[in-house]
């Protein structure tokens, strides 16, 4: 009987102490400035984070050079600068992007190359026909971007108001913060192509390339 008297006791030693500390908790009032207290009080915490903006650095030309040897030749841009554009997506709403291009019609004077099947674009500088996308690479802390885009992507030119094409998107929720799309030393940086005839007369094509960036995949 004695040795269960004392463990009794403890125990309700242990619930009164833990009333007490509830009852502590619960009789917390708010905090104010010049109202010392000894007790617990509480206090609100904000951080109000305002909207960005969704913005591209694309590169500031595109450039290819070649001599005739009377067949057909596909040629990527080799300027370590131009194989990757970067996305930086701080509108914090998740809704997601895409990246548009489009071009004028490759002209020299009275010469141009063919509408269709002339301006290409993939993840590859090896091979026209790479079918990878160009590596995304956070810069700094992002969410990175789920891509859907098959490639290679086809960019039809046009004399006039040519259409844009996707080249590269970013799912709802995926492409936040600032991305890096292909690099001369990623994996797979940015290949920009064009395919140029064997009947291609001599001289320099000029063509407007149009990049976008645009909310929503």
């Amino acid at each position: 009987m004695r040795h269960f008297s004392h463990a009794l006791g403890a125990v309700v030693l242990v619930v009164a102490g833990s009333a007490a500390l509830l009852s502590g908790r619960a009789s917390a009032a708010p905090c104010a400035p010049g109202s010392p207290t000894s007790t617990n009080c509480t206090l609100t915490a904000t951080a109000s984070l305002t909207a960005g903006t969704l913005t591209l650095a694309a590169p500031a030309s595109l450039a290819w050079s070649t001599t005739l040897n009377g067949l057909n030749q596909s040629l990527v841009d080799t300027t370590a600068a131009d194989q990757e554009y970067t996305v930086n997506d701080a509108t914090g709403s998740g809704a997601g992007w895409h990246v548009t291009t489009s071009a004028t019609t490759f002209t020299n004077g009275s010469h141009t190359f063919p509408d269709s099947g002339t301006f290409v674009t993939n993840g590859s500088t090896s091979s026209i026909t790479g079918t990878t996308a160009p590596t995304a690479t956070c810069s700094g802390s992002c969410t990175l971007p789920t891509n859907s885009i098959t490639y290679p992507v086809a960019i039809t030119t046009a004399a006039s108001t040519p259409t844009p094409v996707t080249i590269y998107n970013a799912a709802a929720a995926s492409g936040l913060g600032q991305v890096v799309i292909g690099g001369s030393t990623a994996a797979n940086p940015v290949g920009w192509w064009v395919n140029i005839p064997a009947s291609a007369s001599a001289g320099s094509y000029t063509s407007t390339v149009t990049m976008a960036i645009i909310s929503g995949p």
